[in-house]
C-alpha cells in the first residue's frame, strides 16, 4: 500500500479551513491545515509535503508569496492556489505543477486537480 499523500493546506478563515479540511480528508491523504503562510513555511521546513494548497489572501505574508518561497525550495511541488475571485496572474507561468481554483470549490474539483498534479509530478513534469 502506498504512503498517504501529504498535503499542506493554508487558509486563514477558521470556518473555511475546517470545512475544506473535511473535504480534503481521505484514507490516502494526511492533511496539515494551518492559518498563516508563516506557520506553513515553518512546517514546510521541517517535513516533506506532496501538495501545497493555499488561499491567496492571508494575513502578513500572502499565499502568492508563500508559493514563491516554497517553489524556490521545491520547484516541482504540486501547488493549488485557491481564491474567492478569478486569478489573472497566469498560474501556468509558475510552471506545470501550479494551478488555481476559485472558492468555493467542489470536492470532485479539488480531487481532480490533486490527482492531475501529483501524476504530473510523479512523471517528472
Amino acid at each position: 500500500m502506498p504512503a498517504p499523500l501529504q498535503i499542506l493546506y493554508v487558509e486563514d478563515n477558521p470556518v473555511v479551513r475546517e470545512i475544506t479540511y473535511e473535504l480534503l480528508c481521505a484514507d490516502e491523504r494526511e492533511i496539515v491545515a494551518l492559518g498563516s503562510a508563516e506557520e506553513a513555511l515553518a512546517v514546510f521546513a521541517s517535513q516533506p509535503f506532496d501538495v501545497l494548497i493555499t488561499d491567496v489572501s492571508l494575513p502578513v505574508m500572502s499565499g502568492l508569496d508563500l508559493v514563491r518561497n516554497v517553489l524556490t525550495q521545491n520547484p516541482r511541488l504540486p501547488v493549488i492556489i485557491a481564491s474567492g475571485y478569478a486569478l489573472d496572474f497566469g498560474s501556468y507561468n509558475w510552471g506545470p505543477n501550479v494551478r488555481s481554483v476559485i472558492k468555493p470549490f467542489e470536492g470532485t474539483q479539488i480531487d481532480s486537480l490533486i490527482a492531475q498534479l501529483t501524476a504530473n509530478s510523479a512523471n517528472g513534469v
